[in-house]
């Protein structure tokens, strides 16, 4: 539940279960840190020929648009970008995007410390060259690792018979490595916005943090692959990291899966849709004591993981009380040197890292270990680094388009006409006071952030303490503070995020990159299909099944009337019948009866290429207008600009995955496959059938089409 914060952040698409999976990551290309100079014709035709080339060689034009628009947009890319071919677990959009940034973190990372260098970047750089030197620690891993266990007790698998069980207290061992390092095993805490008065701080209770995410990968038997995966890391690291002997360790190994698996039987299935009103509820510590104990002595794990400050009559949410429930069965029947074992392995397993081998694999790895523990650093390091104030320009130029756009929409009766007045003007003051911003951390005091910290270049494993007991101590210290604005690290350094406590969107620096999305040479139409679309998803959100029940304040109540409401929910239910009917590789997709990323890319998408036609309408109104449209199109590419705007939006969702990983897709992401990204919305899409000629009844123009927004 450490991430419990990332219930008020949705749209964000993630690189998940890291015991499989990895974002790829490249070195440095030559000259990267040199940029493109666009301010000569010649370099704005030889840019716009660029992306002329790179569009249609994804595309396969043979493919009719008709029948399956993805096929025609992204028929190459598997070809071209294979994840089995480029041994990577995903290609796409966002993964070429993270391997751009990552090969200017690794320049500045390895840069030697200059005048422009915080105090903090150097710590950081610090903490990275440590990283890369992991093979000098291997005489003194193992010892580490057992001083970290030596701290709270003896691990049953390394002690044997001498282990003593009746000295064994799960609840108090787990609580203090709670207080230390922030390990939230079994059950877990945190500090964080309460949804209901986004001004204070709470103290939230409840289930641990799963590594394999969510309860169908632990119960499906389709998924059964990738519970082995995580067993047999478990029995490496044992036998890497604390030279239990092999069969010992592998043993071991599936008692922990086993009772993980046990445990991940409380999870909420994800499919049900349930708010954060329906998996919290608000009592006193002493309310919440009472309704488990004697089995699960909540007081006493409040006070030990939050060192006394913490009432009994203090009030928390407890979350997903499924959870605890089922944990009191399982504590019973589980032998004690089982959980002990298991609580000893979550100590020490973020801590057990494998040296890379060559060169590329280090910085690879190391890279997305520094983005683990100083996401933020990184991402306001890459900022100041290319500091461009014409792209945050265009940034906020577009967001005041979309927002214009989706106003006129929440105005309009005939567009909007199942939501009734009152509750369309609600939606107009929650769009009015919607916030972007840059997640570039300007303002950020990292002076402060870092007080105490002294990380070294030589020792990874002390630094990574160091680090750790320092983000748990500024995480407890938050509960008797005003609310700051909501920090998510590593998620909001990826893709756009609608903070829905705070009624905000924040775009990583990611995005800003040029080329990938948007540059002065490429048409508007480029950049309002991939750009505007993502951000237009993200301000979507704002009124989904989820985001709806937020106010302008970012405050958690239901602001619908309840005709409107109902037919929110009326038309919600065609989304789940329409993508409910997909197959991904032979897997069907769930009926989920949460449809609110499918919402939002419809909305989304619409709402982009309306702002687009907007923009469009408006250069034809200009003197020298044929010019000016002129570079609405690209070179080479028989399209028009608005038939531009669809494959760049069908673009941005090209990507390929390894065999093993497409069945954690279905099971774990809230976003449908790619495909399912790119047909679902444009085949509800009258004006999409409407550039392609798209016949009724055609696949990609059915008679039949969903529509929220």
């Amino acid at each position: 539940m450490r991430a419990l914060h990332t219930i008020y952040l949705v749209g964000h698409v993630l690189c998940t279960l890291s015991v499989l999976l990895s974002c790829g990551q490249a070195a440095p290309a030559a000259g990267e840190e040199h940029q493109l100079n666009e301010d000569t014709p010649y370099m704005r035709e030889l840019l716009r020929l660029a992306k002329a080339a790179e569009m249609k060689s994804f595309m396969n034009q043979r493919a009719d648009p008709c029948t399956d628009f993805y096929a025609f947009a992204c028929g190459n890319w598997s070809r071209i970008n294979s994840a089995v071919s480029l041994s990577e677990y995903t290609t796409g959009l966002f993964e070429t995007l993270t391997k751009a940034l990552n090969r200017k973190l690794a320049l500045i990372l390895t840069s030697a410390p200059g005048a422009k260098d915080t105090r903090e970047d150097i710590q950081v750089k610090h903490f990275y060259e440590s990283c890369t030197r992991l093979e000098e620690l291997k005489d003194t891993y193992a010892q580490k690792l057992k001083s970290l266990i030596a701290e709270f007790g003896s691990m049953p698998v390394l002690e044997g018979s001498s282990w003593q069980e009746a000295d064994f207290d799960w609840l108090d061992t787990a609580a203090r490595m709670d207080y230390r390092y922030g390990v939230g095993s079994i059950l877990s805490i945190e500090v964080t916005k309460d949804f209901a008065n986004n001004h204070l701080n709470r103290l939230y209770v409840g289930q641990q943090e799963f590594p394999l995410e969510s309860r169908s990968m632990y119960l499906d038997n389709r998924t059964l692959t990738y519970r082995l995966a995580l067993r047999d890391r478990m029995q490496r690291t044992m036998e890497r990291f604390l030279g239990v002997e092999k069969e010992l360790a592998k043993a071991t190994a599936q008692e922990l899966l086993d009772f993980e698996v046990d445990l991940a039987r409380g999870l909420a299935d994800e499919s049900d849709g349930a708010d954060i009103a329906a998996m919290t509820e608000l009592m006193t510590v002493a309310e919440m004591h009472k309704r488990y104990a004697p089995t699960l002595e909540i007081e006493r794990f409040v006070s030990v993981s939050m060192g006394d400050e913490v009432k009994s009559t203090d009030q928390i949410y407890e979350y997903n009380s499924d959870y605890q429930r089922n944990l009191i069965q399982v504590i019973q029947r589980t032998p004690k040197r089982v959980v002990a074992n298991y609580i000893f392995y979550s100590m020490i397993k973020d801590f057990a890292v494998t040296a890379a081998t060559s060169a590329e694999s280090k910085k690879e790895m190391c890279i997305g270990l520094t983005k683990k523990s100083f996401a933020k650093n990184l991402d306001n390091m890459i900022y100041r680094s290319n500091k461009n104030d014409e792209t945050a320009r265009q940034i906020e130029d577009m967001w005041r388009q979309l927002k214009s756009t989706f106003n006129e929409t929440l105005h309009s009766s005939q567009q909007l006409d199942w939501i009734d007045r009152p509750t369309r003007q609600k939606a107009i003051v929650k769009l009015e006071a919607m916030t972007l911003q840059v997640n570039s951390y300007a303002d950020h005091n990292f002076t402060e952030e870092f007080a105490g910290l002294n990380l070294q270049s030589a020792d990874y494993v002390e630094n990574l303490r160091q680090a750790t007991i320092l983000g748990v101590k500024q995480m407890r210290e938050e509960l008797h503070q005003p609310a700051k604005p909501l920090e998510a690290g590593e998620l909001l350094s990826y893709t756009p995020a609608n903070i829905l406590v705070e009624n905000a969107i924040k775009v990583p620096v990611a995005l800003l990159q040029p080329f990938y999305l948007w540059g002065k040479a490429y048409p508007s139409a480029i950049m309002f299909g991939s750009l505007a679309v993502l951000i237009g998803h993200e301000l979507i959100h704002g009124f989904d099944d989820s985001g709806r029940k937020f106010d302008a304040r970012g405050q958690f109540h239901d602001w619908w009337d309840q005709t409107s409401a109902n037919n929110f929910l009326d038309r919600q239910t065609c989304f789940t019948e329409q993508y409910g009917g997909y197959v991904y590789d032979g897997i069907p997709l769930k009926k989920s009866v949460s449809q609110s990323e499918n919402i939002a890319d419809n909305g989304g998408v619409r709402l982009a290429y309306t702002a687009y036609r907007k923009w469009h309408d408006n250069l034809l109104s200009r003197p020298n207008s044929s010019e000016a449209l002129l570079k609405e199109t690209l070179p080479t590419m028989d399209y028009n600009s608005k038939q531009l705007f669809f494959i760049s939006y069908g673009q941005v969702w090209c990507n390929d995955a390894h065999p093993r990983v497409k069945a954690i897709q279905v099971s774990t992401d809230q976003h449908v496959p790619g495909k399912f990204r790119v047909i679902g919305p444009l085949s509800n899409f009258d004006e999409f059938s409407k550039e392609f000629n798209c016949p009724v009844d055609s696949p990609m123009n059915p008679r039949e089409k969903c529509m929220l927004y």
